[in-house]
């Protein structure tokens, strides 16, 4: 959980340098780009940062109280303090930035997101992952080109090697069989464009392709105002949409420190909970059905409780728009706990039964346990939710950084070992119970009262009229939530007229897709949907 006096010492050591500055529990240094590796070195070695979480640039044209035209942001997390650390660099366009691929793995995609979206100069080749290949527009900047995307030819895959001398073993690329399947085959499941290399039958290699999706989402956030921007944010990940909408709305309630009444976080915690047993179940039916396991039919069966209460509750069964500044919608209706006890009851008999009919079966347990990632490689690439936590790292933003009630709400986090799609099955199921363990909880000891803020509960005129009125602090600013499939969130840049610089939507797919050649390591073509699948990756959760 997090420490004011573990932040009070990194603090002390940070202040050495004389650009640093404390903004809503987290540290801020501004530095230039020759000093970026010291200080990213300092950062993971000696204070303990060593999860990369996100890497946000925005172009300063039209500032011109600003020295320099560009400004990246490394958001940093030490899960041991529960701390997170901004490392700014700011540059013009003719400078280097070096790379820290060689330090954080992870920063490969991201470094290439800045390239394309900014056009900004790394140290290193640039390929692009989202854009068209060739292109020079750079959508991001103030004083972008507009002009047609080039054409570009599909990639062919890799060529194969070989060894001439007959004598001697063949190099490994001899047995390597390169397959090809495009955005709607089954084995990509609608996500990108995958290259998959096989060694006898079981994947060694891949290339995707993604960028399918890109609809400019965070271009959008950024013209839009704070109340218009929550129902959009909303459609980042339909499954999981009260997260982002919470998260939305929490950044702007913690810098202007909104007060939100008590009931209103209560119904909200139970709005993130319900939601987050309804996609475990998705992802759990996705995997059992890819097996041929007539089990997916009960997942189905027990999901659509779920969207009936959220139905009941919002009158939407995903849980769109239920969440507004300063509050929620509307307050739980007549009768509505009642049902919630009933679900309740019927599906903790429910999956139970489908849990022991599953893990009885060797061929569901052995098959699933073929490929394994090590705690190491999670943190290495930055992986967080049901795919960390198989891996053995105990954390979970509920815990470590608790809002609302979490803090008083007894809750246990499962964790794995080898980080294979088994385990990440048995921590889905797993946290299903402890999301109904904490919705219990919080309809035991519902808060009576309001569930807005009075000064928020009005109509969007006069809102939009009071959010021109107020001067929030200008700077990054970042707000993560523990979502179903891992950290979600929002950086976010505001200028001096407290209007949005720049908005970096943080999903859990991004890193999942960058480190997929390593979780779908050693599995064989039959079990790559199942294993695939189990990550919960979402295709709209890949747009920017």
């Amino acid at each position: 959980m997090f420490s004011w006096k573990e932040f009070e010492k990194t603090k002390n050591i940070l202040m050495q340098d004389s650009s640093y500055q404390e903004s809503s529990g987290q540290h801020h240094i501004t530095v230039r780009p020759v000093n970026l590796l010291r200080w990213v070195e300092l950062a993971g070695e000696d204070l303990g940062f060593l999860t990369l979480v996100e890497i946000a640039g925005v172009d300063l044209l039209q500032d011109k109280n600003s020295q320099y035209r560009f400004r990246l942001s490394y958001h940093f997390l030490n899960m041991g303090a529960h701390q997170r650390f901004n490392l700014h660099v700011c540059f013009n366009p003719e400078e280097t930035i070096p790379s820290i691929v060689g330090i954080f793995s992870n920063a490969d995609w991201m470094e290439r997101e800045q390239w394309e979206l900014l056009g900004i100069n790394f140290n290193r080749d640039m390929k692009s992952i989202i854009l068209p290949r060739g292109q020079d527009i750079f959508p991001y900047r103030k004083n972008k080109n507009v002009a047609e995307w080039p054409l570009e030819t599909a990639q062919a895959v890799p060529k194969l090697k070989f060894n001439p001398n007959k004598s001697e073993k063949p190099y490994p690329e001899e047995s390597y069989i390169w397959k090809n399947y495009p955005l709607y085959s089954p084995q990509a499941k609608g996500l990108f464009e995958w290259k998959a290399c096989f060694d006898n039958g079981k994947l060694v290699d891949s290339i995707v392709d993604i960028g399918f999706y890109h609809q400019g989402l965070e271009s959008v956030l950024a013209s839009a105002d704070w109340i218009k921007a929550l129902f959009l944010v909303d459609k980042i990940n339909f499954g999981s949409s009260p997260h982002y909408a919470v998260a939305w709305a929490k950044t702007f309630e913690d810098l202007q420190r909104v007060k939100i009444p008590e009931r209103a976080q209560a119904i909200r915690i139970v709005g993130l909970e319900l939601t987050r047993i309804a996609e475990h179940l998705t992802i759990m039916h996705e995997m059992c059905f890819a097996l041929e396991f007539n089990e997916h039919r009960l997942f189905l069966n027990a999901r659509e409780k779920i969207y009936e209460l959220l139905e009941k509750y919002c009158g939407h069964r995903l849980g769109l728009g239920m969440i507004r500044i300063g509050g929620v919608r509307e307050d739980l209706p007549p009768g509505w706990i009642v049902e919630y006890q009933t679900v309740f009851n019927m599906l903790v008999k429910v999956l139970k039964t489908i849990h022991r009919s599953l893990i009885s079966r060797s061929d569901f347990r052995e098959d699933l346990s073929s490929s394994r990632v090590s705690a190491q490689t999670a943190l290495q690439w930055g992986l967080s939710g049901p795919a960390m936590r198989a891996c053995g790292l105990n954390f979970d933003l509920r815990k470590s950084q608790p809002f609302y009630f979490y803090r008083d709400i007894d809750f246990d986090v499962p964790v794995g070992i080898h980080g294979s799609a088994y385990e990440r099955y048995l921590i889905r199921f797993e946290e299903i119970f402890q999301s109904l363990r904490i919705i219990t909880q919080v309809i035991d000891n519902l808060p009576m009262g309001e569930v807005i803020n009075p000064d928020w509960g009005k109509d969007y005129l006069t809102q939009l009229a009071e959010l021109k009125k107020i001067d929030l602090t200008k700077d990054w600013h970042y707000t993560g939530l523990e979502s179903p499939n891992g950290e979600s969130g929002f950086l976010i840049m505001l200028n001096k007229e407290s209007e949005f610089a720049r908005v970096k939507i943080k999903t859990p797919s991004f890193p999942l897709v960058q480190a997929l050649p390593l979780l779908l390591n050693n599995v064989s073509e039959k079990l790559l949907i199942p294993s695939l699948v189990s990550l919960g990756i979402r295709s709209t959760e890949l747009d920017r």
